[in-house]
């Protein structure tokens, strides 16, 4: 058996040192690529959120227009009746 010299020690621990930062890099990419994707999800979220809320507040006063209109007890003029002659109108 040989015995390691002090190179192969130091390239070991350089190329170990390498794997270990570029694995770092890796992740704090990942991270950095997650918390985006959190962000987004947020913001759709807050964004259906009121949207949400709009539409029910525009339902409500839908609902409580289409009540008043037909529980108000107004009269609705209604157009006088048109009738057709029995017999056509006699030409000159």
């Amino acid at each position: 058996m040989s015995a390691e010299t002090p190179d192969d020690i130091d390239r070991a621990a350089i190329e170990e040192h390498a794997q270990r930062t570029a694995e770092q890099t890796a992740l704090r990419k990942v991270r950095k690529t997650l918390d985006r994707i959190d962000q987004a999800r947020a913001a759709e979220r807050r964004t259906l959120r009121r949207v949400l809320i709009v539409c029910g507040i525009l339902a409500l006063l839908g609902a409580g227009l289409l009540w008043e209109l037909v529980f108000s007890g107004r009269d609705f003029s209604k157009a006088p009746r048109f009738e057709v002659p029995s017999t056509p109108p006699q030409r000159q």
